[in-house]
């Protein structure tokens, strides 16, 4: 791989207009927030990002916006997770021709074990370019066990593993010394636990709070590299309770992208806030979104 992968990563939300198609000023907006929030590498297409739910027009609008503003500067991860080898096979090599950094694949929804894994490790076989593994049970309804994880992190051509499984037990097991990975960077996937992220052992995050708190978090990796940790703890639960306001954590209906997008045209990031998922925002998510992002400027704004 051409640049380094560094330990501050987001899973990015896609800017849409109001009618559903490709918001492209909003997305090189979008590219300069990456740079000014000091990411390390940016994901796009993936859960954040409603991946599932865009058109491939969309889908290729994005990647090659990405590529082009911050493909020099931080790496680029475009998610060819599908409902198939084949669609998922044609993905990857289309984002690798175009010059994805790297291109990330879960197992095939509803697939079977073994054979999504086969799935997996046949189109890393394939690809041209380094490949990460997304390990997110909640969208793909299956959940792979310690040697499952262990067989698809050992191929040769997978690089990352995104962990967004959740689970207490697979995080203690990718970390320890008896089933760590070789070679395979582990990104934590989970945004409210930075702390815990880097005391397991983890050698990053990737997540979608990380597009509005990048800063925030290498501040709070910076303390736990020194040693401060609670400083580190004390950040992290203000950032993690941050987080919580927007995508509506405390309360029904629960939210996500659309709060986040919200944020993000409060920041100035998005014309829109327009999603291709069934969510909405109603006045009092508004004024509750617009209230925390006020009570935390000095985290989201860029670096001094």
């Amino acid at each position: 791989m051409n640049l380094p992968l560094g330990p501050i990563n987001a899973a990015t939300p896609t800017p849409l207009m109001p009618d559903g198609s490709f918001d492209a000023a909003s997305a090189k907006k979008l590219c300069k927030r990456w740079r000014d929030v000091e990411l390390d590498g940016v994901f796009l297409l993936g859960s954040m990002g409603e991946g599932p739910f865009l058109s491939d027009e969309v889908r290729n609008a994005f990647v090659k916006i990405a590529l082009q503003e911050v493909g020099d500067k931080m790496t680029v991860l475009a998610c060819a997770g599908d409902t198939s080898r084949a669609r998922m096979m044609e993905r990857a090599l289309r984002y690798a021709s175009m010059g994805a950094h790297c291109v990330v694949l879960f197992v095939p929804p509803g697939a079977p074990l073994p054979k999504a894994i086969d799935d997996v490790l046949a189109v890393a076989d394939a690809c041209p370019v380094p490949c990460a593994y997304y390990e997110i049970p909640a969208n793909t309804g299956t959940a792979l066990v310690v040697e499952d994880l262990k067989r698809v992190l050992s191929h040769d051509n997978i690089h990352i593993c995104k962990d967004s499984s959740n689970s207490a037990l697979i995080s203690q097991a990718l970390t320890s010394e008896h089933h760590r990975p070789d070679n395979c960077k582990l990104w934590h996937g989970v945004e409210y636990c930075t702390v815990f992220s880097h005391l397991a052992g983890y050698d990053g995050i990737l997540h979608g709070g990380a597009v509005m708190t990048g800063l925030w978090m290498r501040e709070i990796w910076r303390q736990l590299d020194e040693g401060n940790t609670a400083a580190a703890q004390e950040l992290d639960r203000q950032k993690s309770l941050f987080l919580a306001q927007v995508y509506n954590r405390f309360s029904r209906p629960l939210q996500s992208t659309v709060g986040q997008k919200y944020a993000l045209k409060l920041l100035g990031c998005m014309d829109h806030e327009t999603v291709a998922i069934p969510q909405s925002l109603d006045d009092a998510s508004r004024k509750r979104i617009e209230a925390a992002v006020a009570a935390n400027r000095k985290w989201l704004g860029r670096r001094p």
